[in-house]
């Protein structure tokens, strides 16, 4: 499968999604369903200790737009600190480990987040460690430092959000909008096809352009109420700044999150 016929796919699907959320809106009050941005694995049900341990698997290491790496494998600690009824701490460190060559990367995330009916509004930091300072192949690469900012709203089963970044490495700038919609399939299973569109501002070019459209459909399985896998599908398609120095992708993998 290339990555036009998983447009087509996505998109022949997308007048699916918004027949179910008009007739579900039609019969209910809009609700609050907060939508978190990544990390890689999807949120699992948990005790109430507010930590989340993940490992995973990805065909491709897409960045931003950018294929960093294949063949990846990843763990993930995600411990969530509510410092009132509205306002919360989020601290991931997440460690990638290439199975074929020497790179490996570990990202230590942290995100204060405040929720406001169904908005949410959160500042992040987050520090980028290449332990063997290597691309793979003993290719040169260096730590990155950024400060994030960003909005999200939540309709009904359709979350949509805005992000930015800036790059205190780099000294520049990145942008993303990303809207999802969740489809209840049965108590235990959940689809989310998700579009995002990046674009820049001297992050990967000078000046500033659109950078990659990504498309993805996940598949969340609740194996207890506390432990869920989820695989995925996924297209990237690099514009813009991008679209000299990459090829069109379409990937895949699998994740395994356990809620404490």
């Amino acid at each position: 499968m290339n990555m036009r016929s998983l447009v087509r796919l996505l998109t022949a699907a997308a007048p699916i999604g918004w027949l179910l959320s008009s007739v579900s809106l039609a019969g209910s009050a809009v609700t609050s369903t907060p939508s978190t941005p990544p990390p890689l694995a999807p949120a699992a049900e948990n005790s109430g200790l507010g930590v989340e341990a993940s490992l995973g698997w990805d065909s491709h290491y897409i960045f931003r737009g950018e294929l960093l790496q294949k063949n990846t494998a990843w763990t993930q600690i995600s411990l969530d600190i509510p410092l009132t009824d509205s306002l919360s701490l989020n601290i991931s460190p997440w460690f990638l480990q290439d199975i074929d060559n020497d790179y490996n990367e570990f990202d230590l995330n942290s995100a204060l987040t405040y929720s406001l009916e169904s908005w949410e509004f959160s500042a992040g930091y987050g520090g980028y460690f290449y332990p063997r300072k290597s691309l793979g192949d003993n290719i040169g690469i260096g730590d990155e430092q950024e400060m994030t900012a960003s909005v999200s709203r939540s309709l009904g089963d359709f979350n949509a959000s805005l992000m930015s970044a800036y790059n205190l490495t780099r000294e520049s700038f990145y942008y993303q909008f990303s809207l999802d919609y969740e489809l209840s399939v049965s108590e235990k299973l959940t689809l989310t096809p998700s579009v995002a569109l990046g674009w820049d501002s001297d992050y990967f070019d000078d000046g500033t352009d659109l950078n990659h459209v990504a498309l993805r459909l996940a598949a969340t399985y609740q194996l207890t109420s506390s432990c869920s896998v989820s695989p995925y599908i996924a297209g990237n398609l690099p514009m813009g700044h991008l679209d000299a120095s990459a090829n069109e992708d379409v990937y895949g993998g699998v994740s395994l999150t356990v809620g404490f």
